[in-house]
């Protein structure tokens, strides 16, 4: 009788033992299967990733910028050696977000980026335009918020609104970047929209450019504008054909136009372009840009580049109420706001 006794104890015993030793040993192996599934997951794409291990049960914490890296994550995880089951807890990060715009007196700066270096950039592309006590910065770090690779253009995109006069603003929101505040002139909102547009499509951001800027006229300085409209019915300017590269006669006209402009201060000029009828409108307006822009390198050397803006409007825009015809070349002169 006692036989089966002293078998039963013992098997007690050696599972009692083998309960503690797994209890001992349980640390160690919770401790590995975290150590192995965060090395498989390294190279996925989750940020701040962090594994949680319970006996042989997994749970992902972390966050993703795409549903796709978390199905990834979950699969390399299941497949690790010792690995029960996955709890995925993997939470989709947040879009960056801001917003920089005149209040009042002071211009604000807003929003959410993902890390104290994007922060930085953009808070010194914002005092770069209205002096660094001017701006009060109420941007956070969050790092929930997945860091694109069209961070960088941000800074740029608030440079563009040293061109603007007029409480010009940024707005990014869900995929949309909305130009707000006011402008001088249709040229002006179209430019600033077009550059946006440039600098958004070369970055691949995907975004969707709202333009909500209103126009709010400034008066024109007849006295320059009539003055540079003398010159150039004297000496027009001319291109060599259909490209940007001006002729020399031109290049002389454009110092003479310079020279008018440096007996006036306060004043904003806005070099407007058209073209002839080419095969196609796109590049119609791609050619005036570009003979714009040379008016305006070459008469940067005169007048200082923040005041002037060039503006292309292909072939196909009516005469403005100045009457500037198809093609034309035409100089506003605005005083400055």
């Amino acid at each position: 009788m006692r036989q089966p006794s002293v078998i039963l104890m013992g098997v007690v015993l050696l599972l009692m033992l083998g309960a503690v030793c797994f209890a001992l040993e349980l640390p160690r192996i919770e401790a590995a299967i975290e150590t192995r599934t965060a090395a498989t997951l390294a190279d996925v794409g989750v940020r701040d990733l962090r594994i949680e291990a319970d006996g042989r049960d997994v749970t992902l914490h972390g966050t993703i910028a795409f549903a796709e890296i978390g199905v990834e994550a979950a699969r390399r995880a299941a497949g690790e050696p010792g690995v029960r089951s996955v709890d995925n807890r993997l939470v989709m990060a947040g879009e960056p977000n801001f917003e920089f715009g005149p209040d009042g007196d002071i211009w604000l700066l807003a929003g959410r980026l993902p890390t104290p270096e994007s922060r930085q950039e953009l808070f010194d592309a914002a005092a770069a335009i209205v002096g660094q006590g001017n701006v009060i910065d109420e941007t956070g770090v969050d790092a929930t918020v997945t860091e694109p690779p069209w961070i960088p253009t941000l800074p740029r995109l608030i440079q563009l609104l040293r061109q603007v006069h007029g409480g010009p603003g940024l707005r990014l929101r869900d995929g949309t970047l909305t130009l707000t505040g006011h402008t001088s002139s249709e040229g002006m909102r179209d430019r600033l929209q077009f550059d946006v547009s440039e600098i958004a499509g070369a970055a691949e951001t995907g975004w969707t450019i709202a333009n909500e800027m209103v126009i709010a006229p400034v008066a024109v300085n007849r006295v320059a504008q009539n003055r540079i409209r003398r010159l150039l019915r004297e000496q027009p300017i001319a291109f060599q054909g259909r490209t940007d590269a001006l002729t020399d006669d031109a290049r002389a006209a454009i110092a003479g136009i310079g020279e008018v402009l440096d007996a006036f201060s306060d004043i904003r000029v806005e070099i407007l372009v058209r073209t002839d009828v080419g095969s196609d409108p796109e590049d119609d307006r791609l050619l005036s840009i570009a003979q714009a822009e040379s008016i305006r390198e070459v008469l940067s050397a005169s007048v200082h580049p923040d005041r002037l803006l060039a503006f292309g409007y292909g072939s196909d825009s009516p005469a403005d109420e100045d009457g500037l015809e198809v093609p034309g070349i035409e100089f506003r002169v605005l005083d400055r706001p």
